[in-house]
């Protein structure tokens, strides 16, 4: 299947499932999310009406919070409007308020729901979600790409406007590994080929050497330097593959050859890809991300797979050396309690649930919830990392990795559930659930073992319904009165999805999490 990782059922299956559709109380409480989407949480504002999802929601009214923002709500500098104020619901910890999308739909956010929706069609035998999913793809394509530059109005910082009709925001970045470039070329092959040559022509500022800005304009042309991150060259190689396999056009290999050269150092030719270098070095870097990437772009490029697969054979042997260096940046360490006094003292009167916030009322960080379980926008936390190596396991078969992600897992199960969850958001109970439940269908771990991670998936995801469900949706946080996808339920709604077909239908499991890279 082009560019998709989640698991697809063959025709056959679909039948066994429908029988089957209201047996578990998770697939219950996940097919009412997403029909209180459908029904409640799409774009019913402005002009144009739409099936796009919104972003955020007021879970008492199920509307966007505020609509009638003044003009210099809108004013930005650095093309990041700041979500923040202006009578909008806090954003919860570790959300930056220039992320957010108030105003309307960040597809980015819901990559995830949407493939959850194709599995329910399969899983309950109505044809609705897919229906939707694919309405709200082509709806996308059709009105959220920059006319001037090709690039889609979505990532981290961009989203599109329900109540203007326009693009909020202007400057574009990649937020994650896009799970459905399948989807995206079946429905309009044409506009999806311009994003994929959007994020060479409008994302590379140099392009004799692949040197970039994850940051580059929507509106006009403007690509930036020096801020080349190896995930986001995964990202950019991820989609010259797909647009590869749509056009068979060789200059999408080329692309991603000059990627790799750039970013690892790693030739894969007597002579060097790049042009006039100049004093320009390549990165040595051996990013999860990238690697993750490369294995993948690997399988849909035949006549490239052996050499590009071979690069990621020794960049995982480099990576494997280190004292693991992604699980140190993710998880950190717990804070003294010297630090916490001064987290006080620093924010005299500006604690609320125990979170530090900036003078401005931003909450940046939390006093209650340790780092195992805290999220940060851009970060999928230690859960997240588990999944990917989880990943990279099934994909390379290097038991290491699984090593690593069990090593993870177990102290999940250890610390089990925070005792106090006003800052948890459901991005990090969903991706526990997805990782115990694809941990437990390991055969390469004993028994007894994968038993206990399905029971404590089991834990996590009724505590999961208890704290998080709300009028149909799922809480911002633990605290929250109002829906914000930047938080991950669609990684809950998966998760549960995953938990039903695992004690339903246990010799047909769903796939986990397989997008937050």
């Amino acid at each position: 299947m082009t560019g998709g990782t989640f698991a697809i059922f063959p025709a056959p299956y679909v039948s066994l499932l429908a029988t089957t559709a209201n047996d578990s109380k998770y697939l219950q409480i996940a097919r009412t999310f997403v029909d209180t989407m459908i029904e409640k949480g799409t774009d019913r504002y402005g002009s144009v009406h739409s099936p796009l999802f919104a972003a955020m929601l007021d879970l008492e009214t199920l509307s966007l919070p505020v609509i009638d923002f003044p003009e210099e709500f809108f004013r930005t500098s650095n093309g990041q409007i700041q979500g923040v104020g202006y009578r909008l619901p806090n954003p919860p910890v570790g959300i930056r308020p220039g992320d957010r999308a108030p105003l309307g739909n960040n597809l980015e956010h819901d990559a995830v729901l949407l493939a959850a929706m194709y599995e329910l069609s399969k899983l309950t035998g109505e044809p609705k979600y897919t229906a939707h999913a694919d309405a709200y793809l082509r709806f996308w394509l059709e009105n959220c790409q920059s006319p001037a530059t090709g690039l889609p109005a979505s990532g981290e910082h961009m989203s599109w406007d329900f109540v203007r009709e326009r693009a909020y925001g202007n400057v574009h970045e990649v937020f994650r590994r896009f799970p459905l470039y399948d989807k995206l070329y079946s429905i309009d092959p044409y506009r999806t080929l311009k994003i994929a040559d959007a994020l060479w022509v409008s994302q590379i500022g140099n392009k004799k050497v692949a040197d970039f800005s994850r940051h580059a304009g929507y509106e006009s042309y403007k690509p930036g330097l020096g801020a080349a991150y190896p995930r986001h060259a995964g990202f950019y190689i991820w989609a010259y593959a797909n647009a590869y396999v749509a056009s068979r056009d060789p200059k999408y290999i080329h692309r991603i050859e000059v990627h790799i050269e750039s970013r690892t150092g790693k030739r894969l030719y007597p002579e060097s890809l790049l042009v006039e270098p100049g004093s320009f070095q390549p990165e040595k870097s051996t990013d999860l991300t990238l690697r993750m990437c490369l294995w993948d772009a690997a399988e849909l490029v035949p006549e490239r797979r052996a050499a590009w697969r071979a690069v990621v054979r020794e960049l995982d042997e480099e990576a494997l050396a280190e004292p693991e260096p992604e699980l140190r940046r993710t998880i950190g360490r717990p804070r003294t309690p010297e630090e916490q006094a001064k987290f006080q003292r620093d924010y005299p009167g500006a604690l609320r649930y125990g979170r530090v916030a900036t003078a401005g009322g931003v909450f940046t960080t939390s006093t209650t919830v340790g780092p195992l379980w805290l999220m940060g926008y851009g970060n999928a936390g230690a859960s997240g990392l588990a999944l990917q190596y989880t990943s990279h396991y099934r994909r390379t078969r290097d038991d290491r990795f699984l090593r690593r992600a069990e090593r993870i897992a177990d102290q999940y199960v250890a610390e089990r559930m925070p005792s106090q969850t006003h800052d948890l958001w459901p991005k990090a109970t969903g991706q526990v659930i997805s990782l115990m439940l694809a941990l437990a269908g390991e055969a390469a771990i004993a028994p007894a073992k994968r038993k206990g991670y399905e029971s404590f998936a089991i834990e996590v995801a009724d505590a999961s319904i208890r704290l998080f469900s709300r009028n149909g949706l799922f809480r911002a946080d633990g605290a929250a009165e109002h829906y914000e996808a930047i938080t991950g339920a669609d990684d809950l709604v998966w998760a549960l999805l995953q938990l039903h077909s695992r004690l339903s239908l246990p010799d047909r499991a769903l796939g986990h999490v397989d997008a937050n890279w």
